[in-house]
Formats: structure tokens, sequence, C-alpha cells
């Protein structure tokens, strides 16, 4: 079963500072160095270590990189990534870190994504921390990423592109809408890396009532005068519920043709879910309810959405409470054809298998078969495999 994992960066976040505190948990470092090889990057190493600062033990995960002159792009990132043979859930984490990090520091420097090169957002350091934290999230496995509110560092730092100030522009770019302190500490507590790792795949909040399974601590390469370091926690969820708000607004004058295109903006931008339902409105006008379910912090872009690509003028906000069974996925055969399938569980009992629609239509389309029995023939093939 996948477990929970919640990041305490009160005293800050680098990908290294993340990477140590699950290495410092226990997780496999020859197993991660063995996957890391599959990315054919030279010039690189990662030898964990167990250090003491400021009378507190935990890990180092000392992740050496000299970079060459090649100044990769974001797609040569993509096609690494994709070429290295890493499971398809990995690369997929990897190439949306990647892709937010990149958004961030385009915005930044004026440019289009595309036009960023590594040297602006890490080189090969950027890569194996990015890619080492995904394949942990893999190793242990992790199903849900929490942390807390981010606490930055303030001061100057020197960068490629000369002295700049902190918290960094791209960090500050990565963090907007999510909770952060200024801190009267000098340095860097939060790096891009970090503010991306977290941005991309973690929920800034935490379960109401849980309990602790298993707790590292990692440092980074800095060493200040002050204690600097991530704590990871291992965590069981015991209030299964889970605190999410609602979005919704009534629209009864757009052309409906508009809403498929709106509802992928705010699935693109986090929404968990995103709907339209008919409604009648006062002297009997048909219009058309909005509904938009997302995590906190993303309610300030998800509203921004709405307003700028739809012709209300107002939302309603509510704080609402939701259940959802445990889900994991399993790849089955049926026809030839490679079908992910998605369970979910209750009580650790499996009581929904659902094919995934596209794979089973595009097998389908290639078999000239029915739809529905490329359905049932990939359920038939979990079961069979579950036995």
């Amino acid at each position: 079963m996948k477990k929970s994992v919640f990041f305490d960066i009160q005293l800050g976040a680098s990908g290294d500072m993340l990477i140590g505190s699950l290495l410092d948990i226990g997780s496999d470092s020859n197993e991660l160095k063995n996957m890391l090889f599959k990315l054919k990057l030279p010039n690189w190493t990662i030898s964990p270590k167990k250090i003491i600062r400021h009378n507190i033990a935990g890990t180092l995960a000392d992740i050496s990189c000299k970079d060459d002159s090649h100044h990769r792009n974001l797609n040569d990132m993509r096609t690494i990534v994709t070429k290295s043979g890493l499971p398809e859930n990995i690369t997929n984490n990897i190439i949306k870190i990647f892709e937010n990090l990149a958004n961030a520091e385009a915005k930044v420097h004026g440019k289009k994504p595309d036009e960023i090169h590594f040297h602006e957002i890490g080189a090969i350091d950027s890569i194996i921390d990015i890619s080492a934290f995904c394949i942990l999230m893999d190793i242990i496995p992790i199903d849900k990423i929490y942390y807390n509110t981010f606490n930055l560092g303030s001061g100057t730092i020197k960068c490629s592109h000369g002295e700049i100030p902190l918290p960094a522009p791209a960090t500050a770019e990565l963090i907007k809408n999510h909770r952060s302190t200024l801190t009267d500490k000098k340095g860097e507590l939060v790096t891009p890396t970090a503010a991306a790792i977290l941005t991309t795949l973690g929920i800034q909040t935490m379960p109401a009532d849980f309990i602790i399974l298993e707790s590292g601590i990692g440092f980074g390469t800095r060493d200040y005068p002050f204690a600097s370091f991530t704590r990871a926690f291992i965590i069981e969820n015991l209030n299964k519920y889970e605190n999410v708000q609602q979005i919704e607004c009534n629209i009864d004058d757009m052309n409906p043709q508009l809403y498929p295109v709106i509802i992928e903006m705010l699935f693109d931008a986090g929404a968990l879910d995103a709907y339209t339902s008919a409604i009648s409105m006062k002297k009997g006008r048909p219009a058309i309810l909005l509904t938009v379910i997302a995590n906190i912090e993303k309610i300030p872009h998800l509203s921004e959405i709405i307003y700028s690509q739809t012709t209300t003028l107002g939302i309603r906000l509510f704080n609402i409470t939701r259940d959802k069974l445990h889900r994991e996925y399993e790849t089955v055969s049926a026809f030839g054809e490679k079908i992910k399938v998605k369970i979910g569980y209750l009580n650790n009992n499996a009581v929904n298998i659902q094919p995934e629609f596209e794979d089973c239509r595009a097998a389908a389309n290639k078999a000239k078969i029915p739809l529905k029995e490329v359905i049932a023939e990939a359920i038939h093939q979990y079961k069979i495999k579950e036995k």
C-alpha cells in the first residue's frame, strides 16, 4: 500500500535536502543510483552519508555534478527522460516538474519556456535532483506529498546572471499563491528546484489526524551558522476525509462551445474536478452551473481563469470535505495492446476496477472490435493477474 509523506520545510528546502531526508528514512541508495544511471548523463555522483550539524543527525545526499558544455533546453530534457527507460509514472513527474520550473524561469527572463536553457535552471544537477526525488517517490512508494509554509531567507546570491535578491526570482514565481513567510535569516532557504518539486507534486496542507511511521532529516551542501534542514515524515492519515474548496458560478449568456475548452484549462491548472450542470434561473431562464473543486492554494489561479475565460461577474466559494478510495494502477494486455487499469481499494479490497477509456478505445480501433469487448477483456485480464 502506498504511503503519504509530509515535508517540514520551516528550516529550508532544496532538492538535495528533500532527497537527503528520504534517504535518511532508509531508502535504498543503490537502487536509486541504478535507476539514475538510466538517464545516461555524464560527470555526476551521489554518495549519501550520515552527518551531524548543530547537534542534529541526518543525511547529506552529497550529489556532485560537473556541467559539460551542452546547453540543453526543455525539449532536450524531455528527450533524455523519455529515452531513459524509467517507468512512465516517474518520467511523467520529472517532466511536469521541469515544465513548471521552465515556465517560472521563462516568466523571469522574458522568454518562452522552450527557449530556457539548463544553465538557467541548474543543468545536470537539476536533472539529477529532480529525477532522484521522483525515483524515491516510486521506491518508497509515496502516494501523496504534503508540505507546510515556505520560510524564505533574505539577502542576495550570485548566479550565472549576476547578483540577485532572495528569494530568487524563479522561486518567487513558483511559490505564488502559496503560503510563505519572509524571515530575517541571511541565505537561500528555498531553492527553485525544491519550490518546483513541491508546488508541482505536493499539497500545501496537512491532514487533521495522522500517525508518524518514520522520519528523516536531510541536509544541503550549504552549512549556515543556523540550523537548516528538511524533515520528512512518512505518515498514516487517520482522517480519511480531505478538506478542499468548491467554486461555483451561474452563467446564462455564454457560447456553450466554450465550456469544454474552459474545463480543460481548469484541469490543466490543477483542478481536482470541474463540471457543468443545467439549471433554471429567475424568470425561467436556462443556464449553466459551473462547478470546480480544488485544493485551497489553487483557488486564486482557478478563479482568474473563470473570470477571464467566462462571462460570469462573480463566484461562490465553499469549504467542503470529500472522501475517496485509495487508488493504484496496473497494466494488463488485452488483444495484444497494453491497457492501464485503475483499481479502487476499500479496506485493502479491490472494489472498483476500471480500465482507462482511451487505452481501450485505441485497442478497439486497432483490433476493429467493439469497445465494450476490450473493456471486459481488460477487467478479465486484471482478475487473472491478481489470482
